[in-house]
């Protein structure tokens, strides 16, 4: 047998080539095999029937109907501390692949109000789902007939005008009504807040003729708005939405420089391994493919906005710095954070 000069070094080099090819791409492969096997929890820091319960219900729906996941997807609510013992329970069940949960624009919020130390840092983000925009609407018989009428009041007395929310401090509905009022110049620091338990409890104090205005998710209005027992002053969305709501100029619209999304996200245990975070990426991408997704979209007033890895990321870090700018020009100083349990 004979050889060619070099080809004994040539061979060793092909050789190495190929086993640092195989190593590179055996996690890929390992990541793309993994899949549940057993029962995976779906956690919900509210109660059932609200909008956090409801993206959960329907995103494992739509993963049982198509077989996406392998194994059952059992939705858990862990309501309290602004979805933060949700959070907490997650990270306690442990980073093997088998549990996720709803995130919120709580994650953000949380540690600078003090409601719950767990943060979107403290936490895996695997997708951006969609932006759920809030609105400002009043009673049908109010004077408030546009966003002018309410920054001429506000700006004249920054308390002149109740504006109720729920469910607590800190949650979207809050935040949309702070952001509105800075944007027309008033004091938010004086402002007049009322917090409800509920946006049904909110709504029905407004009717009631207790509250001036409420903030509240879009998908809460279109009853009221239909049976003309309410009037929609805005929508914090960067342009307007759709269906019944499609007549309703946005704040910007109407000279304010103000959007808001109550954005809504799915999360993992802080730590979680790669493999595990590649699964469900991918489940939740074959998921808001899907047109029963699309449907529950369009019905909510929900805006897609999908997105995992780097851009899930980027988007929570900067609406955490958002979020902590926009607090601090309210006056209030961060408080320490509830502890974990």
């Amino acid at each position: 047998m004979s050889y060619r000069p070099g080809s004994i070094a040539t061979a060793w080099r092909t050789a190495g080539f190929v086993l640092t090819l195989l190593v590179a791409l055996c996690p890929a492969a390992a990541a793309q095999a993994w899949k549940p096997t057993r029962p995976a929890a779906f956690i919900v820091g509210a109660a059932p029937g609200g909008s956090i319960d409801l993206t959960a219900r329907l995103i494992q729906n739509i993963w049982s109907e198509t077989r996406i996941v392998g194994t059952p997807v059992i939705v858990i609510n862990k309501p309290g501390a602004g979805n933060g013992i949700a959070w907490e329970y997650l990270n306690e069940r442990g980073a093997d692949g088998h549990s996720i949960a709803i995130g919120t624009t709580n994650l953000v919020s949380n540690p600078v109000i003090g409601l719950h130390k767990i943060g979107w840092r403290d936490v895996t983000p695997l997708a951006m789902l969609f932006d759920d925009y809030m609105v400002l609407a009043v009673r049908s018989d109010s004077p408030l007939r546009s966003m002018k009428d309410v920054a001429d009041r506000l700006r004249k007395d920054s308390a002149a005008l109740s504006i109720a929310f729920a469910p607590g401090l800190g949650a979207g509905s809050h935040t949309a009504a702070a952001v509105a009022v800075k944007a027309t110049g008033a004091n938010v620091r004086d402002a007049r807040f009322v917090v409800y338990k509920s946006a049904g409890e909110a709504l029905a104090a407004m009717l009631g003729g207790e509250i001036d205005i409420v903030s509240a998710t879009s998908a809460n209005i279109p009853p009221f708005l239909q049976s003309g027992r309410v009037r929609v002053l805005a929508v914090t969305a960067p342009q307007r939405l759709g269906g019944a709501l499609a007549q309703i100029p946005t704040l910007k619209e109407q000279g304010y420089d103000a959007v808001f999304t109550n954005w809504r996200a799915v999360i993992g245990p802080k730590g979680m391994r790669r493999e595990h975070l590649a699964f469900w990426e991918d489940a939740l991408s074959r998921a808001t493919k899907s047109d029963a997704w699309r449907r529950e979209l369009e019905r909510n007033f929900w805006t897609a906005n999908f997105s995992t890895g780097d851009a899930a990321r980027k988007f929570m870090e900067r609406s955490s710095e958002d979020f902590r700018v926009l607090w601090a020009s309210l006056g209030i100083k961060p408080r320490p954070a509830a502890p974990a349990r």
